[in-house]
């Protein structure tokens, strides 16, 4: 596990995501991913639409974190499917600590009240607050014995930051950082 003041919490090992989400980041959103985008259409015709892709695309984004977890990291670059940026390269990182350190994940993590508080209709770049719940999920080793305290906290309010990836022509997570301000969950 690593603890560090500057982090990007990250879903996908899951015993790291805690540890991450529990440090704290303060740190400015990354630039969004250029765009090859040769027209002058809005990627979304409307704030709920834009909400619906943040919502589709994170639920991706845990999706495949779990399964690449419950595989013990394996192929971590799958995760670039669904991230980009500091998102992967800190998603990626966890995956090889975590594959290093024999453990693996069980269970699903789940999410709620995602909260879009800014989105940029033309680009497709969306900040969202969302309540991150870890409470089905553990990090087992190879005994099946947990690797994660048993008084963690479940619920964790994050920062996310989506851009959009123009060659698939989706919503993919940049960034996913712990919530410094009053808990929202």
């Amino acid at each position: 596990m690593r603890f560090v003041s500057r982090c990007r919490p990250v879903m996908g090992a899951m015993a790291v995501l805690v540890t991450l989400a529990l440090s704290g980041c303060t740190r400015q959103p990354a630039a969004p991913l250029p765009s090859t985008t040769t027209t002058d259409a809005p990627v979304f015709a409307s704030d709920a639409e834009a909400l619906a892709a943040a919502t589709a695309a994170y639920a991706a984004y845990q999706e495949m974190s779990s399964l690449i977890g419950h595989e013990g990291g394996s192929l971590p670059e799958r995760m670039s499917r669904v991230s980009a940026g500091e998102a992967l390269e800190s998603e990626t990182a966890s995956f090889v600590d975590m594959a290093s350190k024999g453990l693996r994940g069980v269970g699903e993590l789940a999410f709620d009240s995602l909260t879009v508080q800014s989105a940029d209709l033309s680009t497709g770049m969306i900040q969202a607050y969302l309540c991150l719940d870890v409470s089905k999920t553990d990090v087992v080793d190879a005994n099946g014995e947990s690797s994660i305290p048993a008084d963690r906290a479940t619920r964790f309010p994050l920062h996310v930051n989506f851009v959009l990836d123009t060659a698939a022509q989706k919503l993919i997570v940049d960034t996913s950082e712990s919530w410094s301000g009053k808990n929202f969950c």
